[in-house]
C-alpha cells in the first residue's frame, strides 16, 4: 500500500472560494483507496514482482517539481505554491503560497537530506528559504539576481535545528558558499549581514559560463594524518568537474582557478541531471549523469588523492533505451539510480535497467506524461510524478538475482556475497561450482580443488577428474576442502577421507625425502602434523598405525599416538629403542587418568633409570606407592648407583612416608626392610624410634634378629613392651642402652627395680667390680645398696663399700625421723578438729517471730524447720520439697523411706514428739544448724534416721549453696508443668 493511504486532506481555509481551489490544485479532496499497478517483470520471487507502481489518488493540479527526504514531502505548483506535508502524518497538509503575482513561476525547488530546510528558486531569479517549522518563506536579498539550478548540502555534524553550510550553482557558472541558519532570528541577521561568516560568497566561477545542471559535495573518511578534505562534483550539460580539496571550500577551489580537471560529453541536451547512490546514508559508492550521447556512470573511490586526481573509477557510457522512427536515441526526461538499477523517465514510458548486465528488467508504458523522478535517500523510496499524478515506485528484493548477473560476468565473490534465502545453499553451490570449473580450465588445479571441495558435485568424478591428469597434490587439496565441509554427521565418509589423505601425506613425506628437497619435506611435515591434530577424532586408528608405520614415519607416528592419548604405544617405542629419558618425559607429563600406565613402565626404568624415575614418581602425587613395590624390587643399588650414593627406593619411600603422610604398613615394613640391609643403621634407629610407628613389629623383630642389628632389636623389644628382653639384650649391646630401657615403664616401679637389679647383677656377676657396681647406685633412686649385697661374692671387703653403707644407713635415720615429725603434724591435726566439733555442738542461731518460710512465706514458727548459717530459713517440708527435684534417683528413693520410717515411728510412738526447736521466755526460738545435727551422735533410731535426714536435704541453702549454682541450667518450667503452661495460653 502507498505511504499515502489513509490521506485526509482538509481545506486550507474557508475563505477560499472555489476558484482559488481549483488553481491551488487541491480541488480532488476525497480519499479513494489506493489503486496498485502492478505491470510484469522479466523475474519474479515467489510470484511477487520485484517492482511495482502504487498509484497516489491525491491529484495535484499542475505539479512542476516535488522532492521528498526524511518523510517530507514537497510539491511545487505552476500557480508559484508549495505543497507541504510529512508522509508519517499525511493528514496535516499545508499549502504555501510564494508569490502572488501570476508571473512569477517556479523554476526549481530543493530539500535537504533532513527534510527541514526548503531552498525556492524563482524563474525571476528571487530566491526563498523556509524550514519545516516555518508557516511562511522568507526571500533571500543576498541570492537576487540568481536562478539558483543546483545545490549540495554539507551535513557533517547537522541536523534540522542547526545550521547548514551549502554550495549553490548558478544559471550563470557560478558556485557559491553559505550558510542557511534554521531560527528564524538567526536568518534575519544572515539577511542583514550581520555575521561575517554568514555573508554569500562566490568560491569559484567555470572558465565557460554555462548553468550548473548538478552539484554534490562529500567529505573524505577522516584520517588523523590529514585534515578535513572534500570532494566536489559538479556537471553541466556537457561537463563533468571534479574538485578535490579542504580544508575549507575556498581552499578548496583556489587550487582549480587554473586548469580546472573536467571531462566533457558534447551533446544538445538541454535537461542534464546527475543522481548518486549511497548505502544506508553513508558515503557514496556510485554516480550516473544524464548527457546527450547517454547515461554516463561509474563508481566513486577514495584515497588519497589529491586536487587534480578524480575520484571517479568504472566509468561507463549507457546508451539511451529509447529510439525514435530514425534509429536515433531519445533522451529520458529524468534519471535515478538504486544500488542495482537505473531508473529512466520519458514522458509516457517508465523503464528499469540493470547495472550488471544492461538489459531492461523492467518497462511500462502510460497514457498521461510525467515530468520526473524523486528519490527519498533518506528512507529509500522512489517516487514517479506528472502534472496531475504521483506514483510510489516500490522495490523488492531488487538484489534476488544479483548473485547470476555477477556469476554471468564472472565476479564470484561478489555473487557469493549476494546468495540469499530462500535456496542459498544451491545457489553458493552454483557459484562454487562454476568457479571451481574457470580455475580448473585455467590450469589452476589447487584453487580448482579448493571450491570443488565446497559444491555437492559427484566425490568420484572429481576425484577421477584430478587422478587422469596426474594431479596428485590438488586431489590432496580437494580431499581436504571435502572434509572441511563435510558435516559431522557423515562420520564413515570422514574417516574414508582422512585414511586416504594420511596416506597421501606419508607418500609425499618419503619422496620429499627421497628427493632431498629438505625445505619442502619440513613443510609439508608440518602441513601432515597439523594434519593429525585437527582430524585426530576422525581417524581410524589402528589403520592409521599401519599406514604410518609402513611409510617409515615414525615422528608422526608417535605424534599420532600421543594425540589419541595412546602413550602406552609411545613410551614402549622410547623404551624398546633404550631412549629412557624420553619415556620418562612423557610419562611425567601424564594424570591420574593414565596410573596403570606407570605401574605397568615402571619396572623396567627402574632398572635402567632410577634416578629419573623416582622424580616422576615423586611429582605423581596420585601413585600407590604399594604398587610400585615390584618396580622398587627391580631396583639394583650396585648396577646402578646414583652419585651421590643415596639408595633410590629409600628416597621415594622417605618421600612417600614423611611428605605424603602415608601410613599403609607395607610401605613402612619395605621401608625397613631396606634401612636394616643398610651398612649404616642410624637411619634405621631414628625410624624406630618415631612416636607414631606402622610397621609390622614383629617382622621388624625377626628382620633386624637376621641382619644382626642388635640395638634395633632392643628398640623393638621395647616398642612391644617386652622391657626384661630389652634390658637383656641391651646388656650384650651397651650397659647405657640397658639403663635407658630399664627406666621406660615409668608407672611400673617394681618393674624397674626389677630391670635395675639385673643390670646390677650382670654388673657385679659379669665384670666382677665392686667400685662399678657401687657407684651403680648413683643412677636409680630404686636400689639401695641391701639391693645389690646378695650379689656380691664372700670374699668382698667391707671397705669397698663401706661409705655406701653409712650412708643407706643415714637414709634410714632422715626417713625415720620425716615420719615422726608427720605423726606429730597429724595428732595436733586431730586435735583441733575435735575443738572445732566441740564448738559446732554448741552454736545456735536467732529465728524472729515473725521471720518466713523462703519458700512458702508463712510464719516459720508454725511447724519444724532449718535455720541455716546464712540466715535463711525453711520450713522442714518445704525444704524437703526444694531438694528432691535436685537429688538424683537413689537419694530421691532414700529420702522418701527416711519420711515413712519417721511416720512410722511418730504413730507408734505413745509420747509426743519433741519439737526440732525449743521457745524461749521472750517469745523468740532458736535450732541448732544443719552441720550440728549431723555431727550429734543418735541414741535412737528416730534420731538416726533424723540425722541421715538433715545430711541429705540441710547440707547447705538451697538458695546461697553449690546446689544452686549447679540447677542454673534447670529450665522455670518443669516437664510435669507443661500442661499448666498450656492451660495459659490466650
Amino acid at each position: 500500500m502507498s505511504l499515502l493511504d489513509d490521506f485526509d486532506m482538509h481545506t486550507a481555509g474557508s475563505d477560499l472560494d472555489t476558484s482559488m481551489q481549483d488553481d491551488a490544485g487541491l480541488m480532488d479532496m476525497n480519499l479513494l483507496e489506493t489503486a496498485d499497478m502492478q505491470l510484469p517483470l522479466t523475474a519474479t520471487y515467489d510470484e511477487e514482482p520485484m517492482i511495482t507502481l502504487e498509484k497516489v489518488e491525491y491529484k495535484p493540479n499542475g505539479l512542476q517539481y516535488m522532492a521528498v527526504c526524511n518523510e517530507m514531502l514537497v510539491m511545487a505548483l505552476n500557480n508559484s505554491h508549495i505543497i507541504r506535508l510529512n508522509l508519517e502524518s499525511p493528514q496535516d497538509l499545508e499549502d504555501i503560497e510564494i508569490s502572488r503575482r501570476s508571473e512569477d513561476k517556479i523554476h526549481k525547488i530543493f530539500l535537504d537530506p533532513t527534510g527541514s530546510h526548503l531552498l525556492i528558486s524563482m524563474t525571476n531569479e528571487d530566491n526563498y528559504y523556509i524550514h519545516s517549522s516555518w508557516k511562511k518563506p522568507k526571500l533571500i536579498p543576498k541570492l537576487k539576481g540568481h536562478v539558483i539550478t543546483s545545490m549540495a548540502w554539507d551535513m557533517y555534524h547537522q541536523n534540522s535545528t542547526t545550521s547548514v553550510s551549502v554550495l549553490l550553482g548558478t544559471s550563470r557558472g557560478r558556485l557559491y558558499e553559505t550558510t542557511i541558519e534554521a531560527t528564524e532570528k538567526r536568518f534575519m541577521e544572515f539577511m542583514a549581514g550581520g555575521a561575517r561568516e554568514q555573508v554569500l560568497k562566490q568560491v569559484y566561477c567555470l572558465p565557460e559560463p554555462a548553468a550548473i545542471t548538478g552539484l554534490r559535495v562529500e567529505r573524505f573518511p577522516p584520517s588523523p594524518s590529514e585534515a578535513t578534505k572534500f570532494f566536489v562534483l559538479a556537471t553541466t550539460n556537457t561537463r563533468i568537474y571534479q574538485f578535490i580539496g579542504g580544508p575549507t571550500f575556498e581552499n578548496l577551489f583556489s587550487n582549480y582557478q587554473v586548469n580546472p580537471s573536467f571531462q566533457e560529453l558534447p551533446g544538445d541536451l538541454q535537461r542534464s541531471e546527475l543522481v548518486f547512490y549511497a548505502k544506508h546514508q553513508g558515503l557514496l559508492r556510485s554516480f550516473a549523469w544524464l548527457t546527450g550521447p547517454g547515461i554516463f556512470h561509474g563508481g566513486i573511490t577514495y584515497g588519497s588523492q589529491n586536487p587534480g586526481d578524480t575520484v571517479t573509477t568504472d566509468t561507463q557510457l549507457l546508451p539511451f533505451p529509447e529510439r525514435d522512427s530514425r534509429g536515433m536515441p531519445i533522451p529520458p526526461l529524468s534519471i535515478d539510480m538504486t544500488e542495482f538499477h537505473f531508473l529512466i523517465l520519458y514522458e509516457h514510458k517508465f523503464i528499469v535497467i540493470s547495472k550488471l548486465s544492461g538489459q531492461t528488467v523492467f518497462s511500462t508504458d502510460f497514457v498521461p506524461r510525467f515530468r520526473g523522478l524523486a528519490h527519498d535517500h533518506t528512507r529509500g523510496t522512489l517516487w514517479l510524478y506528472g502534472e496531475s499524478l504521483v506514483y510510489e515506485l516500490v522495490l523488492r528484493g531488487e538484489d534476488r538475482d544479483v548473485w547470476r548477473q555477477y556469476l554471468d560476468k564472472g565476479q564470484f565473490e561478489d555473487a557469493l556475497e549476494y546468495c540469499k534465502e530462500p535456496g542459498k545453499k544451491e545457489k553458493q553451490d552454483k557459484v562454487w561450482a562454476t568457479q571451481a570449473d574457470h580455475f580448473f580450465q585455467l590450469g589452476k588445479y589447487s584453487m580448482a580443488a579448493g571450491f570443488y571441495g565446497k559444491t555437492q558435485r559427484v566425490f568420484e568424478e572429481i576425484t577421477l577428474k584430478f587422478i587422469n591428469i596426474n594431479e596428485r597434490d590438488a586431489l590432496k587439496a580437494y580431499l581436504t576442502a571435502k572434509l572441511q565441509n563435510i558435516g559431522k554427521r557423515d562420520a564413515t565418509q570422514r574417516t574414508i577421507i582422512c585414511t586416504w589423505l594420511t596416506e597421501m601425506y606419508a607418500n609425499k613425506l618419503n619422496q620429499l625425502h627421497d628427493a632431498n628437497q629438505m625445505e619442502q619435506y619440513a613443510d609439508m611435515k608440518e602441513e601432515f602434523r597439523h594434519f593429525l591434530k585437527e582430524y585426530k577424532d576422525h581417524i581410524d586408528p589402528p589403520t592409521t598405525f599401519h599406514i604410518i608405520s609402513s611409510h617409515g614415519c615414525i615422528d608422526e607416528l608417535l605424534l599420532y599416538a600421543a594425540l589419541i592419548e595412546d602413550y602406552q604405544r609411545v613410551i614402549s617405542h622410547y623404551i624398546q629403542h633404550n631412549e629412557y629419558k624420553k619415556a620418562l618425559s612423557v610419562l611425567s607429563k601424564l594424570g591420574q587418568a593414565h596410573e596403570d600406565l606407570f605401574y605397568q613402565v615402571s619396572p623396567v626404568l627402574m632398572m635402567h633409570a632410577p634416578y629419573d624415575t623416582v622424580n616422576c614418581w615423586m611429582k605423581a602425587t596420585f601413585l600407590d606407592p604399594r604398587k610400585l613395590i615390584p618396580a622398587l624390587m627391580r631396583y639394583d643399588p650396585v648396577g646402578h648407583p646414583s652419585s651421590d650414593g643415596t639408595h633410590q627406593g629409600i628416597r621415594y619411600l622417605q618421600h612417600c612416608v614423611r611428605n605424603l603422610n602415608n601410613t599403609d604398613p607395607a610401605i613402612h615394613n619395605y621401608l625397613l626392610s631396606l634401612y636394616a640391609k643398610q651398612p649404616e643403621q642410624g637411619e634405621l634407629l631414628d625410624f624406630l624410634r618415631q612416636d607414631e610407628t606402622f610397621y609390622d613389629k614383629r617382622y621388624a623383630l625377626r628382620l633386624c634378629t637376621k641382619e644382626g642389628k642388635l640395638e634395633a632389636c632392643v628398640l623393638i623389644y621395647s616398642a612391644m613392651g617386652l622391657y626384661e628382653e630389652a634390658v637383656d639384650l641391651a646388656l650384650k649391646v651397651n650397659i647405657e642402652l640397658a639403663k635407658q630401657n630399664a627406666d621406660k615403664p615409668e608407672d611400673d616401679d617394681p618393674l624397674r627395680k626389677k630391670l635395675w637389679l639385673r643390670i646390677a647383677r650382670h654388673v657385679v656377676a659379669e665384670r666382677r667390680d665392686v667400685k662399678e657396681a657401687v657407684a651403680f647406685l648413683n643412677h636409680t633412686d630404686l636400689l639401695q645398696i641391701e639391693d645389690v649385697l646378695p650379689f656380691f661374692p664372700d670374699f668382698v671387703l667391707i671397705d669397698d663399700f663401706k661409705e655406701e653403707i653409712c650412708k643407706s644407713l643415714e637414709d634410714y635415720n632422715r626417713h625415720i625421723d620425716e615420719l615422726k615429725t608427720e605423726m606429730d603434724e597429724a595428732t595436733h591435726s586431730a586435735d583441733l578438729i575435735r575443738l572445732d566439733i566441740k564448738d559446732l555442738r554448741n552454736k545456735y542461731g536467732y529465728v524472729g517471730a515473725q521471720q518466713r518460710c523462703e519458700v512458702c512465706h508463712y510464719g516459720v514458727l508454725t511447724r519444724s524447720f532449718y535455720l541455716f548459717p546464712c540466715q535463711h530459713v525453711f520450713h522442714a517440708d518445704c525444704l524437703v520439697a526444694e531438694i528432691l527435684p535436685l537429688l538424683n534417683a537413689p537419694l530421691r528413693v532414700r529420702v522418701r523411706d527416711i519420711q515413712n520410717k519417721l511416720a512410722t515411728l511418730q504413730y507408734e510412738s505413745t509420747t509426743t514428739r519433741s519439737a526440732p526447736a525449743r521457745e524461749d521466755s521472750e517469745g523468740g526460738s532458736s535450732s541448732s544448724s544443719s552441720s550440728s545435727s549431723t555431727s550429734m551422735s543418735a541414741s535412737t533410731p528416730a534420731e538416726r534416721l533424723k540425722g541421715e535426714l538433715d545430711t541429705l536435704v540441710a547440707s547447705e541453702c538451697p538458695l546461697c549453696g553449690d546446689i544452686m549454682l549447679r540447677s542454673i541450667d534447670k529450665p522455670f518450667v518443669a516437664p510435669d508443668e507443661i500442661d499448666a503452661k498450656r492451660s495459659w495460653a490466650i
